[in-house]
């Protein structure tokens, strides 16, 4: 090999991996969050999304009621409760 070809190849710089993102906010709760299940098992993620879906189905739910009640509008049906065993 021409000594020139030879430089150009022990100068190539190995491939680096990639870099961890940052957030320019100081304390952004979901940055937090992200980093701290990231080490995790995808099987927990995966139930935590589940839950927290479940969470802000409720709250929704409360909203839409609290809403109804200061509109002065009813639900057409009647409210139906189920108890839910949980463990």
């Amino acid at each position: 090999m021409p000594q020139g070809v030879a430089a150009h190849v022990e100068e190539a710089e190995p491939p680096h991996e990639p870099e961890a993102a940052t957030c320019p906010v100081a304390w952004c709760p979901i940055c937090i969050a992200v980093g701290a299940v990231q080490p995790v098992a995808p099987e927990l993620i995966e139930h935590l999304l589940k839950a927290g879906t479940e969470m802000f189905l409720a709250f929704r739910s409360i909203v839409e009621q609290r809403g109804d009640d200061l509109t002065g509008r009813r639900a057409a049906e009647p409210v139906r409760l189920e108890k839910i065993d949980i463990g």
